[in-house]
């Protein structure tokens, strides 16, 4: 799929609803490539990290060193790693869970919705009652079913309940996992930690697997949404 076009957009929100709203509207989009890169950026910094320790201290051996007497050096290092490591990794999923919400408030803004007498209050702007003003409205109509999508991926509801328990109550921690069976692609990777959120159980589950599939997912539906915005505004962008 070709890019969003950015700059088209930005000309026809402007066409459509004045310099104002398109200021508006301009910092939700920034936001959404900001995140995008927060989130990409904090991931390959977890596994450059990761790489850099095991290339540093486990070359030749195995974790469990690092907890014998002769493997102090070895474990200090990693209290280092494994918090700088673990930041990483939760900025990553933070920024990843922000994008529905984010790609919500942009919508909302590049279509005008702020300017209509029933306008939603600003803390009401969220991805559901964003969908739900859409569809109502027959110029913009048709990106309410993709923006039901943003939240609907397969590991969607494990990196949201991360996210808000880590914000909300405790950190869920990342730790390095070794595989001594053989049977793992990879030998070593970073995993966050189980836990249980609202009575259900969440298992340990690499960085990876939870945040490489999500923002894909995320990334793909972003710009389908916004060739639609544009779409949508050519039609009223007169």
């Amino acid at each position: 799929m070709t890019r969003w076009e950015l700059p088209e957009t930005h000309a026809l929100v402007e066409t459509a609803f004045g310099a104002a709203q398109l200021k508006l509207a301009r910092e939700s989009i920034r936001s959404l490539v900001d995140r995008e890169h927060y989130a990409s950026y904090h991931f390959r910094e977890a596994s450059r990290l990761t790489k850099d320790f095991e290339r540093r201290h486990l070359k030749d051996g195995f974790l469990l060193e690092i907890y014998t007497q002769q493997g102090e050096r070895k474990r200090l290092a990693f209290e280092q790693y494994i918090i700088k490591a673990s930041a990483h990794a939760v900025a990553s999923v933070q920024s990843i869970h922000a994008l529905p919400d984010i790609l919500a408030n942009a919508i909302y803004l590049a279509s005008g919705r702020n300017l209509l007498p029933n306008s939603l209050a600003e803390h009401e702007i969220a991805l559901p009652s964003v969908v739900s003003a859409l569809t109502t409205d027959t110029n913009f109509c048709s990106l309410a079913p993709l923006l039901t999508k943003a939240q609907s991926g397969s590991h969607w509801r494990h990196l949201a309940a991360l996210t808000n328990l880590s914000k909300h109550r405790s950190v869920v921690r990342a730790s390095l996992n070794e595989d001594l069976t053989g049977l793992r692609a990879n030998h070593r990777e970073l995993h966050f930690q189980s836990f249980e959120r609202k009575a259900r159980y969440f298992p340990a589950i690499s960085v990876q697997s939870l945040l490489e599939p999500e923002f894909l997912r995320l990334a793909t539906l972003i710009v389908e949404v916004g060739h639609e915005l544009n779409v949508c505004l050519r039609r009223i962008a007169v």
